[in-house]
């Protein structure tokens, strides 16, 4: 009960319309982390829906308190026992802020720290739910953040989410989307940061327009793909391999590689454009393709 009470407590007064009582809150959930041994485990969702929620006040000092104190109550939660956390811990991210504005909280010097061990514990052990929140968290987080302030993080998060999507045979449609949203999202804010990872990163893509489980899955691979080629100086042996692909695969597969073989045409005419042979082939599958429909028609 002397646990429930402080916890609960301190919980309503993280709401309350005073900074100064919003910033004490903080504190003292923070204080008690660090010296009770109180269980406070059934509270453990409702504070990070709290102190998160709290990275968006416009006060810095309590976006400050909020993040100390949930920096202190990570590292107090067993390694073991984060994974049940990813899930409230995206939602509330994807609740707080929006899209292309930056939440102070998470905006500076290692704003985003205390969220990684439960992301990554949520990808690399979690169940697929788990996984799929952990990696839009990824994605959500690219999108509130600032650029200097997301960069240490893109190697721990970037290494993972590759990791998983080699091994997507195992896992269903929903993970494969979510991690490729997320690195999509990535290539799209901050492509210089994910620069190191670009060859296993077009092998991922490729691989992902075969997956026979999802159109959803392949659709978002052949976007991906396209974001990819912006950055890429050569798009031609890329270019060959989505035309092999194309003309070497069932209809449906097919379908999903001239989707990519589009977007990377797309993305390439905008800053280095397409040599001659590759330029040849695409306009010789085109012209396939419609001879394809025309001998269909008066067969």
């Amino acid at each position: 009960m002397r646990a429930e009470c402080i916890l609960r407590t301190h919980s309503n007064r993280a709401k309350s319309e005073a900074p100064e009582r919003r910033i004490s809150s903080c504190s003292l959930f923070a204080m008690f982390c660090e010296e009770s041994d109180l269980d406070s485990s059934l509270y453990r969702v409702d504070w990070v829906r709290q102190l998160v929620s709290l990275f968006d006040d416009q006060q810095v000092p309590v976006h400050t308190a909020a993040w100390q104190a949930f920096d202190v109550f990570v590292k107090s939660v067993p390694k073991d026992e984060l994974e049940p956390l990813v899930v409230p811990l995206r939602r509330t991210i994807e609740s707080t802020g929006a899209p292309g504005r930056y939440v102070p909280g998470f905006s500076f010097q290692k704003g985003v720290a205390p969220t990684v061990p439960i992301i990554i514990a949520g990808l690399t052990t979690g169940s697929n739910e788990q996984r799929e929140n952990a990696a839009y968290a990824i994605g959500d987080l690219v999108e509130r953040t600032e650029e200097s302030a997301i960069k240490p993080f893109v190697v721990p998060f970037t290494g993972p989410l590759i990791r998983v999507a080699t091994q997507a045979t195992t896992y269903p449609p929903g993970v494969k989307t979510a991690i490729l949203s997320a690195l999509a999202s990535m290539l799209e804010r901050i492509p210089s940061h994910v620069k190191p990872f670009f060859p296993q990163l077009q092998r991922t893509f490729v691989k992902a327009l075969s997956d026979a489980s999802s159109a959803i899955v392949r659709t978002r691979a052949a976007d991906a793909l396209g974001i990819l080629m912006r950055s890429q100086p050569r798009v031609d042996p890329v270019i060959t391999e989505l035309i092999t692909g194309a003309r070497s695969s069932e209809e449906e597969i097919s379908a999903s590689f001239i989707l990519a073989l589009s977007n990377v045409v797309k993305s390439s005419s905008a800053h280095i454009g397409i040599g001659d042979k590759a330029r040849e082939s695409c306009i010789e599958l085109v012209n396939d393709a419609f001879r394809e429909i025309h001998e269909g028609q008066f067969a």
